[in-house]
C-alpha cells in the first residue's frame, strides 16, 4: 500500500512540476516580449537591403561606415540586409520586410514589377564613368580567344553564369551573345553554375570554370584588393555600357522617412559640416567604388526593359519550333512594345526643387549583436529562480524514500541551465516574431499561390536531371556503405582496442559534421564540376553517419555468438565475419537504405555548387520567379523521394 501511495505521490509531483514549468516558461516569454508602448518609444528603424556581387562579409566591412553615416544623418536605426541571392531582397521588399534597397538594374526592374518599389536615386562612379560593362572571363592560359570560340555547343565547357536577376551576370550575355545565336546555356555547355561575380572570378582564376560572366566594376575591385587573382584571368568579351545602379524604396514608405533618406543620398559626399568630414565621406564612397548620387525615377530602368525585349525577339527568331505565322505574330507584339517605349520620353529624370534641410538626431548605426546588462541580469535571475523552484519541488514530502541531495542539486541545475538558455536565445532566435506567422499568414498564401500553376514545358529535362540526382545518391550511398563497414567495426569498443577506437571516432565526427555542400566544393576543386563531385560529397558525409550507426549496432549485439566462434580457436577476422556481421547485417541494411532515401533529398541541393542533378534547375527557377516551373520540379522531387522510400520499405521487409 505504501508503495502504491509513493508511486501516486511521485506521479502527482511530476505532473505538478511539468505544469509549473510550462507556466514559468509562458511567463518568461510574456515578460520578454516588449510592450507596444516600449516599441513606440524606440527610434524608427529603416530596413535597408543591399544586393551583393561578392561575399557578404567583405561587403559588410565596406558598407559599415556608409550605413553608420546613413543612421546619423537620418536619425533612424539602419538594419542592413545583405543578400547574394537577388530574389531574397526582392521578395523581402514585396512583403514589407525591406523598405529600401540598393539594386542592380535587372533586379531593380523585378522589384519594380513585384515589390511596389520605385527608383528615387542612382549611383555614379568616382571617375565619372556613366556606367559599367558585362564581361566574359577565361583563365589566362585558356585556348578561347574570342566569344565565337565558346559557341560550339559541344558540351565540353563549364560555364559560370550570374544570378538570374543580375544585369551583367545574366541579362547582358543572354541578350547580346546567346539569344542572337539561339543558344540556351544549359543545353549548350557541360555544366552551368550560378554564383556571385566574386565566386565566378575566383573559379575562373583557379581553372574550375572555363568561362564565366563578370563585370568591370568587380574587376576594378579585384585590381585593388586581390591583384594576383586578376593576373590569372583574361577578358574575351565586353558588353555595351550598362547604366549605374538604382536605389529604390517602397511606394508606401512613410513620407517623412522618404524625405530623410532622399536628403541623405542627395547630400552625402556633397555637403558636410567641414572639409575634413566631406573628404571622409568621399573616401567611404571611394571604398565602395562609387561617387556621389543623383536623383532618378523609374525611367532609369527603361533600357533594361528594351534589352529584355531585344533578347526575347532574338529567341523568337531563332526558335525552330514556331511556325512562320506564330513567329511573325510574336515578333510583331515585341516590336510594338519596343516602339511604344521609343516614343516615350527617355530623358525624364527627377528634378528636385531643392534638398530639404534636415539634421539627424544620431543613431546607433546598423543593428549588431548587443549584450545589454539588463538582459544578462534578467537571464541569470530566471536561472536562479528556476533552480530554486526545481530544487524545492524535488524535496520528498510525506512517506517514501528521500532523493539524495546531490541528485536534487544536479537535476535543479540542469533545468535551470536549460530554461536560462531558452531565455537567452529568445532574442537571438527572434522567437518574438512567432505572432507574425498568424498576422502575416496571408503573405504566405499569396506567395504559395504562384506555385499552383504547374509548368511542364521542360518536364522531360526535369525528369532527366532527377534521374541524375538519384544516380548520384545511389553511388554516394554505395561508396559510403563500403567505407562505413570497416570504419564502423574499428569504432566499436567491443571489437577494436581503445587506441584505435578514439581516433577513428573523431575522424567520423569530422566526416559527418561538415555539410555536403562544403565537402562538395572541396571535390569540385579536385575533379571539377559535375555529378562525380556530388557523389564524393555524399560518400564522405554519409560514411561518417553510417560508421556511427554501424558501430552502435555492433556494441549492442549479443556477445554469445562471438564467444562461440572464439572458442573454436578462430582468428579475430573470423570472429567478425561469423560472429558479428550475421547479427548486425539486417540492421546495417536498414540504415543503408534509410541513408539512400536521405541522400536522394540531399543530392537535390548539390546542384547549387555545380555538382550535378536537379538542384541547379530548382534554384535557378526560384531565383527567376518561375514558380510554375519550380512547382513542377518540386512535384518530381516529391514523387521520386516517395518512390525511393517505398522501395526501401519493400527491401527492408524482404531482407530483415
Amino acid at each position: 500500500m505504501h508503495s502504491g501511495l509513493w508511486k501516486l505521490h511521485k506521479m502527482t509531483s511530476t505532473r505538478i512540476s511539468l505544469k509549473l514549468a510550462t507556466l514559468l516558461l509562458a511567463l518568461i516569454f510574456i515578460i520578454s516580449i516588449p510592450s507596444s508602448a516600449q516599441e513606440e518609444q524606440q527610434e524608427r528603424e529603416l530596413k535597408f537591403g543591399i544586393i551583393t556581387t561578392e561575399s557578404s562579409d567583405n561587403l559588410s566591412t565596406l558598407w559599415t561606415p556608409f550605413l553608420e553615416d546613413m543612421g546619423k544623418m537620418t536619425g533612424m536605426k539602419i538594419n542592413a540586409f545583405f543578400a547574394a541571392d537577388y530574389s531574397g531582397i526582392i521578395e523581402a521588399m514585396r512583403f514589407g520586410e525591406v523598405e529600401a534597397a540598393w539594386f542592380s538594374n535587372k533586379s531593380g526592374l523585378e522589384a519594380l514589377r513585384r515589390s511596389n518599389a520605385e527608383v528615387f536615386a542612382k549611383a555614379t562612379y568616382p571617375d565619372g564613368a556613366p556606367g559599367y560593362r558585362s564581361v566574359l572571363l577565361v583563365p589566362k592560359d585558356s585556348p578561347f580567344k574570342t566569344v565565337e570560340d565558346i559557341l560550339t555547343c559541344d558540351k565540353t565547357i563549364n560555364f559560370g553564369m550570374g544570378d538570374p536577376n543580375s544585369t551583367s551576370g545574366t541579362l547582358m550575355p543572354m541578350a547580346y551573345i546567346f539569344a542572337p545565336n539561339g543558344i540556351v546555356p544549359t543545353e549548350c555547355f557541360r555544366n552551368v553554375r550560378n554564383a556571385t561575380h566574386e565566386a565566378n572570378g575566383l573559379a575562373v582564376a583557379n581553372n574550375l570554370l572555363d568561362v564565366a560572366t563578370n563585370n568591370t566594376t568587380n574587376l576594378k575591385r579585384l585590381a585593388r584588393t586581390r591583384p594576383e587573382i586578376l593576373e590569372r584571368v583574361r577578358v574575351i568579351w565586353e558588353s555595351p555600357l550598362i547604366q549605374t545602379d538604382p536605389i529604390m524604396w517602397r511606394k508606401d514608405m512613410p513620407q517623412e522617412a522618404k524625405e530623410k533618406l532622399l536628403y541623405f543620398f542627395m547630400t552625402y559626399g556633397r555637403r558636410a559640416e567641414n572639409e575634413e568630414e566631406l573628404q571622409r565621406q568621399r573616401k567611404v564612397l571611394g571604398e565602395l567604388d562609387f561617387g556621389m548620387f543623383l536623383p532618378s525615377n523609374d525611367q532609369h530602368l527603361d533600357p533594361i526593359i528594351r534589352l529584355e525585349i531585344l533578347r526575347d525577339m532574338a529567341f523568337v527568331k531563332s526558335d525552330q519550333n514556331l511556325t512562320d505565322a506564330e513567329r511573325a505574330l510574336k515578333t510583331k507584339k515585341l516590336e510594338d512594345k519596343l516602339q511604344a517605349m521609343q516614343r516615350a520620353d527617355e530623358a525624364a529624370f527627377i528634378k528636385p526643387k531643392g534638398i530639404p534641410e534636415y539634421k539627424g538626431k544620431g543613431s546607433r548605426g546598423p543593428q549588431g549583436l548587443d549584450l545589454p546588462w539588463s538582459r544578462i541580469i534578467f537571464t541569470l535571475s530566471i536561472g536562479l529562480v528556476s533552480f530554486g523552484f526545481f530544487f524545492w519541488s524535488s524535496a520528498t514530502r510525506g512517506a517514501g524514500p528521500k532523493t539524495p541531495l546531490k541528485d536534487r542539486l544536479f537535476n535543479a541545475s540542469v533545468w535551470a541551465v536549460f530554461i536560462s538558455s531558452l531565455v537567452w536565445a529568445y532574442v537571438a532566435a527572434e522567437i518574438f516574431k512567432a505572432p507574425l506567422l498568424i498576422d502575416n499568414g496571408d503573405r504566405m498564401g499569396e506567395y504559395a499561390s504562384g506555385f499552383l500553376k504547374l509548368d511542364w514545358k521542360e518536364g522531360w529535362l526535369y525528369l532527366q536531371q532527377m534521374s541524375v540526382t538519384i544516380q548520384i545518391a545511389l553511388w554516394g550511398t554505395f561508396l559510403s556503405v563500403i567505407a562505413a563497414v570497416p570504419f564502423g567495426l574499428l569504432s566499436a569498443r567491443n571489437v577494436a582496442p581503445a587506441w584505435i577506437v578514439f581516433p577513428i571516432r573523431r575522424l567520423m565526427d569530422a566526416f559527418r559534421s561538415i555539410n555536403e555542400l562544403v565537402i562538395g566544393t572541396m571535390f569540385v576543386v579536385t575533379v571539377g564540376l559535375g555529378p562525380f563531385a556530388g557523389v564524393m560529397a555524399l560518400a564522405v558525409h554519409t560514411t561518417g553517419v553510417l560508421a556511427k550507426l554501424f558501430s552502435e549496432a555492433v556494441e549492442a549485439m549479443d556477445p554469445g555468438p562471438v564467444e562461440g566462434v572464439r572458442a573454436t580457436g578462430a582468428r579475430s577476422i573470423h570472429e567478425v565475419v561469423w560472429g558479428v556481421i550475421p547479427q548486425v547485417a539486417p540492421l546495417w541494411t536498414s540504415y543503408a537504405l534509410y541513408r539512400f532515401e536521405s541522400n536522394t533529398r540531399s543530392a537535390t541541393i548539390l546542384g547549387l555548387i555545380g555538382a550535378g542533378g536537379i538542384g541547379q534547375l530548382l534554384f535557378e527557377q526560384i531565383r527567376s520567379f518561375q514558380y510554375g516551373k519550380t512547382a513542377a520540379i518540386l512535384l518530381i522531387i516529391i514523387v521520386a523521394v516517395t518512390l525511393v522510400d517505398f522501395l526501401s520499405q519493400v527491401l527492408r521487409k524482404r531482407l530483415m
